[in-house]
This record gives structure tokens, C-alpha cells and sequence, in this order.
């Protein structure tokens, strides 16, 4: 049995539907919960109608329902969170309790459990500043915000958890994620260029444009999910990107060729920049490259074409939003 916490999420939800069409979990059942504090509820619809499945309202805060949740769970994909810099400033106790406490409660009972995979998302935000653009898993993390305060401690309560117990821990530092899943994270950048070109509005970049981060596509997200369930990845941190580093002012340059090749005529408008300083950060990747053989199917551009054909389709039957801002 498979536990994804956050089932109504921008990558839960997929996660559980690329699950089901994959041999290698062709015998195990998924229990998906959330708290639909940030996915709609409405999302779990995504979600293919399966024997396998069950979709449950269902908190990581509430011990209780914890224990009968895990009973028989081989594999936990914990991706319930309150996500990004501004929702974790603006609720820090909030986020303080899912992020953290959370986490621990789903620890604690994956050990009572003898739950075998412990699969945690954390984020590029625990490394802060990269002095030399390069941010390698050895590095020391010094995170700048909350957002990446709390991932770093989960982190480290996933390192206890595996050298305490023999938990096997499974800690993924993932970077920028694009692309269509269930549906568009509408957010982001790269989304957020192709509605704006696709609804015939200017592509709106902060500051200078030059600003540098590694972008991987949603589905390279979910094979490095289904990859990590791996004895070579037990007890590690891996930089989970694509390796594919791009500026902000590269993405809306690709956004606009694409839609100018459908016959639209996008500008790009350049307003006052958001945070004091720019951040610029590549990704080694070599790790996860080595130790899971993984090789990500998209570079940046041929993963911005398959977005902004998905999307694209998905505007044709209207804008919705499929999740709160916090």
C-alpha cells in the first residue's frame, strides 16, 4: 500500500495517476489524503477512478486518524505542505504545524508501522545564497526565509528518522517545477507566461530578468518519484532538477516564439523588481544522475512547448484556479 499525503495537490494527485499506469506499482493500493486547505476539493475529480485507490479527507496533524491511515503502508509519498515563501510568512504558525509537526507525526507512525520508503519534497531554499551559482548536495544550507527554515528541519528529522530507526528516509531538494499535471499550477512563471500570452496580455517580468534558476518539468518530477523507491537512494539528499538552467528573461523569450509561431504577438513589460537582492543558482545534478540513473526528458524549451500546447487545450474550456493563496 502507497500513502500520498496532499492527493488534491499539483503533484499529488498526478503522482497517484502516473502511479496507477505503472507496472513496477502495478500490486500496491493508494490512499490519498488532504486537508483541502490549499487544493479544492474538487480536484480529487482529476484523479482516475480506480479499485486501487481511495481518496480520503484526512489531516497530518490528527495523530489518531494517522495511526489507521499507515496500518499496512509500505510507501509513504509525504507532499502535504503549506508551500512558498509568502503563504509561510503569512501563516507561519500554520505552516509551522503542517510542515513540521506534520511531518513528525508521519514519521513517528511510519516507524510504529514498519513503514519501508519515506519520500520527502524539500526545496533549493534550503541552500539561500549560493556563492558560486552551483548548489551541490554537500554544501552547507544556510535558508534565508521560513519556507526554507522548516524544510531544512524536516530534512534533518528525516536524517534521524533514518539513522534512528532505519527509516528509509528519502530526501529530494526539488527546484522550479513547470508543466501540466492534473492541471496548471497557474503561479509559477512559466504558466503564468503562457496564460498571459495565450489571453493576449504582456508576459510580466520583476527586476532585470536575469534572475537564474534550474526548471524542471512536471514529468521528470514524477519519474524521480517513482525512481527514488530504490536501495541506492535509502538515507540520501538529492538535488531533484533537471540540470537545465535558464533566466526568467530566456522563459518569456521561448514563450514568445512559440506564440508567435500560432500567430500571436506578445510583448514583454518589465516592472520593479520583488526582492532586494536577485538570486542566481544552477544545479548539479550529478548525484541523483548517478545513483538512479535518472535523465530528464525535457530541456528547458522542449518542456515550455509541451506546456504551452497543454495549456493551450485547457483555456479552450475556460480559467479556473485549483488552488487558494494562502
Amino acid at each position: 500500500m502507497i500513502l500520498v499525503t496532499g492527493a488534491a495537490g499539483y503533484i499529488g494527485g498526478y503522482l497517484i495517476n502516473k502511479l496507477l499506469e505503472d507496472d513496477k506499482f502495478a500490486d500496491y493500493e493508494i490512499i490519498g489524503i488532504d486537508n483541502f486547505i490549499v487544493g479544492y476539493r474538487e480536484n480529487y475529480d482529476l484523479i482516475k477512478k480506480d479499485k486501487r485507490v481511495k481518496l480520503l479527507e484526512g489531516d497530518i496533524t490528527d495523530k489518531d486518524s494517522l495511526k489507521e491511515l499507515i496500518r499496512d503502508v509500505e510507501i509513504v509519498y509525504h507532499l502535504a505542505a503549506i508551500s512558498g515563501v509568502n503563504a509561510c510568512n503569512n501563516h507561519p504558525d500554520l505552516a509551522l504545524k503542517i510542515n513540521v509537526e506534520g511531518t513528525l507525526n508521519l514519521l513517528e507512525e511510519s516507524v510504529k508501522n514498519n513503514v519501508e520508503y519515506f519520500v520527502f519534497p524539500s526545496s533549493c531554499a534550503v541552500y539561500g545564497n549560493v556563492k558560486d551559482e552551483i548548489a551541490r548536495e554537500d554544501m552547507k544550507i544556510e535558508p534565508l526565509n521560513k519556507y526554507g527554515a522548516m524544510k531544512a528541519s524536516c530534512e534533518a528529522l528525516c536524517n534521524a528518522y533514518y539513522h534512528s530507526y532505519g527509516l528509509k528516509t528519502v530526501v529530494l531538494r526539488f527546484t522550479n517545477i513547470y508543466g501540466v499535471g492534473n492541471y496548471p499550477k497557474w503561479r509559477t512563471v512559466v504558466a503564468n507566461f503562457i496564460k498571459r500570452a495565450l489571453s493576449k496580455e504582456p508576459l510580466i517580468i520583476h527586476g532585470s530578468g536575469e534572475q537564474k534558476r534550474d526548471f524542471i518539468h512536471i514529468d521528470d518530477v514524477i519519474e524521480i518519484y517513482k525512481l527514488v523507491i530504490n536501495k541506492n537512494a535509502e538515507g540520501e539528499t538529492f538535488n531533484a532538477g533537471s540540470g537545465y538552467t535558464a533566466t526568467i528573461k530566456e522563459l518569456a523569450d521561448i514563450v514568445c516564439k512559440i506564440a508567435m509561431e500560432k500567430g500571436l504577438n506578445p510583448e514583454i513589460k518589465f516592472i520593479e523588481k520583488r526582492e532586494a537582492k536577485e538570486r542566481f543558482i544552477s544545479y548539479d545534478i550529478t548525484k541523483i544522475k548517478e545513483k538512479l540513473n535518472f535523465k530528464p526528458k525535457y530541456d528547458v524549451e522542449s518542456g515550455i512547448r509541451k506546456t504551452f500546447n497543454d495549456i493551450e487545450n485547457i483555456l479552450k474550456k475556460g480559467f479556473r484556479e485549483y488552488q487558494r493563496v494562502l
